[in-house]
């Protein structure tokens, strides 16, 4: 099973820079107790390989405040559980690449259109338990069969019952969920956002 790097439970001040004015956060710094693996940044994606230069989470500081709503949620739950985030902000050229691979809108956002990641106003993630290990669900992520979407049910009733619970909490913390990905949400008001191609600190 993979492991998920722990993020100290830390509040740094954010230095200013293009990132910081277009008021994405640097989640590592933003001391919610989550686990961070982005799977662009190394080879262990669907493309095999690696597309950002860097490991750094960011989000949009609204995208940021329902992912601390989400996790207050996860850890009232009779059987509390926290998350890791697989992607974050995405620069659209970051994104190009991804289309480039698998140029199918079910999955990828086309280029003109623009990903809900490259706003800061998506997430990739799945619960995991408070020392990073990630708990069963439908698939890995990036799988692109039936058996990722979201009305898929022949699944043992565990795990059928983890992926309605993560969608419960992710739409009380303010997100909307998309059928094809159980993984993939996005907050609400990420229209109002300008799509970004700021590249990510190294």
């Amino acid at each position: 099973m993979k492991r998920c790097f722990w993020i100290l439970f830390l509040v740094l001040p954010l230095s200013a820079g293009p990132l910081e004015d277009a008021n994405l956060v640097d989640v590592q710094t933003s001391g919610l107790p989550v686990f961070v693996s982005l799977r662009y940044a190394g080879a262990d994606n669907f493309t095999k390989k690696r597309i950002y230069s860097s490991d750094k989470c960011y989000l949009h500081k609204d995208a940021l405040a329902g992912l601390a709503k989400a996790v207050e949620l996860a850890t009232q739950e009779k059987e509390p559980f926290t998350f890791c985030l697989w992607d974050c902000y995405r620069p659209q050229d970051e994104h190009k690449k991804l289309w480039q691979t698998f140029p199918n809108p079910s999955y990828v956002a086309m280029p003109k259109k623009g990903s809900r990641h490259s706003r800061g106003m998506a997430l990739d993630l799945t619960p995991c338990d408070f020392n990073g290990n990630p708990l069963p669900m439908p698939t890995d992520f990036d799988n692109f069969t039936s058996r990722a979407h979201m009305d898929f049910y022949n699944l043992p009733a565990d795990i059928l019952s983890r992926r309605e619970t993560l969608k419960k909490i992710m739409t009380a913390a303010g997100f909307t969920h998309t059928r094809t990905e159980w993984w993939h949400f996005d907050k609400r008001g990420w229209k109002n956002k300008p799509l970004l191609n700021i590249a990510l600190p190294q």
